[in-house]
């Protein structure tokens, strides 16, 4: 994961499962990545699986609903 990072300029961040590795920067714990893999898939899952060359577009689509934006928002905003 950390070459495929470096390659797309995307900040990786190792978060362990053991007592004291499970907090990493003081900021990404465990939990947090597990409750956004699950509102991830929770997202998802009604599109049946949507093409992996579109996944960036339903990446960003998630990002801006997690920030309580509505789509009008943010096409008045473009």
């Amino acid at each position: 994961y950390a070459s495929l990072a470096a390659k797309g300029g995307i900040e990786h961040v190792v978060v362990g499962r053991k007592p004291g590795t499970r907090v990493a920067a003081g900021c990404y714990h465990i939990q947090t990545v597990n409750s956004l893999h699950a509102r991830y898939e929770a997202f998802i899952k009604p599109f049946c699986g949507p093409a992996t060359k579109n996944l960036n577009g339903y990446i960003r689509w998630l990002e801006v609903r997690l920030a309580g934006l509505q789509p009008a928002d943010v096409i008045q905003a473009s």
